[in-house]
């Protein structure tokens, strides 16, 4: 008997203790709760996110180290790029022909080109649209024919140009008279209506840009954004540093069995953007993504 008063005397200080609290206090109480125990969960749930953070960085660090792309291209190793290999690789690097970016990245291609153009299929091909008026779709089209009608002479004329902006001049150098592309050029512009809708600025990009339409299903097949993008094997291939070696790397990096020309070693130095083979020395992450693009 004693025992059940005992618990009847407590279950009333338990009920006396709620019963005394009027209604503000109660919700109060009820707020108070709430809050502790959403503290709580929380708690617990960021808990679990810093473990599962931290096996992420635990697994991380079995991955390669990169080079430091704070160091000089001339003094920086090319870094590896994942590519899918073949026999015979495709290589096609699309830009624009005045882009700054596209002409200092074709700087280190020609002579990756020169050295493996009977090893691999090469060539350049051109971003869907331009952005440096009307000079770059006439110079986008001369390229074009001259690697069209005739292809021996094109490495030749792309040295020249990227060297200086002179058509007349390095078509004098490589052999090409204006002649002989004009077929090509009036073909190419009728067929696919550059001048037309270069005139036409209905029919730009975004209404700023002129479209160039003479390579846009790759464009549009590579997902191409912009000038330059280098596509190995039909698959877009980031990061390659902008000097002769690593392009040459990037491409050797595409044979199932690479040949012995890939053991020849090439400039390691990335040349400036724009015109001309000044040395800039900027071989870093930053400058192998710079680019001409509407994004």
């Amino acid at each position: 008997m004693e025992q059940d008063a005992a618990q009847g005397a407590v279950q009333a200080q338990k009920k006396s203790f709620f019963a005394s609290l009027d209604s503000k206090s109660a919700l109060i109480v009820g707020l108070v709760a709430g809050v502790l125990v959403i503290c709580t969960i929380g708690f617990l749930v960021m808990l679990g996110l810093y473990f599962k953070g931290n096996s992420k960085i635990d697994a991380s660090k079995n991955v390669s180290p990169v080079a430091d792309t704070n160091q000089p291209a001339q003094n920086q190793p090319a870094a590896p790029v994942a590519v899918t290999k073949s026999d015979r690789p495709k290589v096609e690097l699309f830009v624009m022909s005045y882009c700054p970016f596209g002409l200092q990245m074709e700087k280190a291609y020609i002579p990756a080109w020169t050295l493996l153009k009977d090893k691999a299929d090469i060539s350049i091909k051109f971003v869907s649209y331009a952005m440096h008026g009307l000079k770059e779709i006439e110079e986008n089209t001369r390229q074009y024919c001259i690697g069209q009608n005739q292809p021996a002479k094109i490495l030749t004329y792309l040295t020249c140009f990227t060297g200086k902006d002179d058509y007349k001049g390095c078509l004098s150098k490589a052999g090409v008279t204006e002649g002989s592309l004009s077929s090509c050029v009036n073909a190419t512009n009728a067929k696919y209506k550059t001048l037309d809708k270069f005139k036409d600025q209905t029919t730009w990009l975004s209404g700023r840009y002129p479209v160039y339409p003479i390579n846009e299903d790759l464009n549009t097949k590579y997902g191409v954004q912009g000038s330059p993008t280098l596509v190995i094997n039909g698959a877009q291939v980031e990061g390659v540093n902008r000097t002769a070696e690593a392009v040459k790397q990037a491409i050797c990096a595409a044979f199932n069995t690479p040949p012995a020309e890939c053991q020849k070693a090439l400039p390691n130095v990335a040349y400036g953007a724009g015109f001309g083979y000044d040395a800039s020395g900027e071989g870093s992450a930053a400058a192998a993504a710079a680019a001409c693009a509407t994004n």
